[in-house]
């Protein structure tokens, strides 16, 4: 194993840990939420070590090599200082309060929840959050550096599985797998490829891709819908500090079943309307009923917190839109308003309203007001891109690879 290969393991386990010790905070268990956090320091900082390089003795409290690393790598100087002493402060402390912190006082027969209260918790939180920011930093150095390991779904979930049916359907999207391979291909940095280009299995996605496309637009493949296996894979890959780009329409929208090799819509919020009503003798009997599916029962909604446009009485389905970009935005995904002409087919763009959202280009549509057609949604350490689009013709699929070949540069140097 390579140190790279280490240290992205490493890096995936801190960000891991942080997110069990967030949900044990939320749940009031104090010792798992202080045990979480502080295993969170500790692979955090072995993950900064491999990523830069710098050699440590196999143990806990690996302090001394931040002190080092501060020396060689000034542009961190103050972080990593901070970073020694935040691991000197959690991971180095006695190994008694650590065992306190685990097992309770066992001669006493005293449980751990009377030892750790919430207060002991929200220091060693914040060293925790504020060391998975340095490492994210340092990973994205690393992982943004061309050549850049790019991942696109080939449509199974485990290749070694050859009773699978790959996802066959691409709504709201006419570009398949090659296009999207053929034409990131094609980006070049002084001279070379800019992308190490694979098709992968949603086994395989994991934080040594800098960059997954999903290129089946709403649809994404699953294997076990009710428990949203292959979901929950991208949703943590993005927690990681991975980008995922959905090339159309509303993400996640419909799951292909690689068993049954069909595809349904992902919701958890449905209504039932009278299609039929028929009046016999005074009474009102419903024949039929037609199901509504309810876009706040969605995951894109229910996990992203994100609202996109919708069918209104002035608007419905796909709707041509002149694209502008304010300075802002050119500055993260560059000049986009002429590659392919100034107009998109809008289909389900980001509202404006969307938190954690960053556009890339916008619309207007009056009944939504400003909309973003192209948008970059921030979830923990990574982002979801969104082509809230009709990927018809060259205009949507170009500003799409564009964007998303800029905003990886960005990411590479953001601060």
């Amino acid at each position: 194993m390579s140190s790279l290969d280490l240290a992205l393991w490493y890096a995936s386990k801190a960000k891991l840990c942080l997110r069990e010790g967030e949900k044990y905070f939320t749940q009031f268990r104090c010792p798992e939420c202080a045990s979480s956090f502080e295993e969170s320091i500790e692979f955090s900082t072995k993950a900064i070590c491999e990523f830069l390089q710098e050699n440590y003795k196999p143990k806990h409290d690996i302090s001394d090599a931040l002190i080092e690393l501060s020396t060689r790598f000034p542009d961190y100087k103050e972080q990593l200082t901070r970073s020694a002493w935040i691991s000197s402060r959690w991971v180095g402390m006695a190994q008694r309060a650590r065992n306190l912190v685990r097992y309770g006082n066992q001669a006493a027969k005293v449980p751990a929840t009377e030892i750790v209260q919430k207060k002991d918790t929200v220091p060693i939180r914040a060293d925790a959050y504020e060391i998975c920011r340095l490492l994210d930093k340092v990973e994205g150095t690393k992982k943004f550096a061309p050549p850049m390991r790019l991942g696109i779904l080939d449509g199974y979930f485990d290749e070694s599985h050859e009773s699978e049916k790959p996802c066959a359907a691409y709504p709201y999207t006419d570009f398949r797998i090659d296009n999207w391979e053929k034409r990131f291909a094609q980006f070049i940095l002084e001279g070379k490829n800019k992308f190490v280009i694979e098709r992968i299995p949603m086994s395989k996605v994991s934080n040594h891709y800098c960059l997954i496309i999903n290129p089946f637009g709403e649809a994404y493949p699953e294997r076990d819908i009710k428990n949203r296996l292959s979901f929950n894979i991208l949703k943590n890959y993005i927690l990681d500090g991975g980008l995922l780009v959905n090339v159309a329409g509303f993400p996640f929208f419909y799951a292909w079943d690689v068993i049954s090799g069909k595809q349904e819509p992902i919701v958890d919020k449905t209504t039932l309307l009278p299609r039929s009503i028929r009046i016999d003798k005074g009474q009102v009997f419903i024949d039929q009923f037609v199901t509504m599916i309810d876009f706040a029962g969605s995951l894109l909604w229910r996990e992203f917190d994100v609202l996109t446009t919708s069918d209104t009485p002035e608007f419905s389905g796909i709707n041509q839109l002149e694209i502008i970009q304010k300075e802002e935005d050119k500055s993260i995904a560059g000049d986009l308003t002429t590659l392919g002409g100034n107009k998109v087919n809008e289909f389900r763009a980001v509202r404006s309203e969307t938190k954690n959202a960053i556009p890339l280009i916008r619309a207007f549509r009056p009944d939504f007001k400003e909309v973003y057609p192209i948008a970059a949604i921030q979830l923990g350490f990574g982002y979801l891109v969104i082509g809230g689009m009709h990927n018809k013709t060259s205009a949507e699929f170009e500003k799409l690879a564009n964007a998303v070949n800029n905003f990886s540069e960005w990411l590479s140097k953001k601060p």
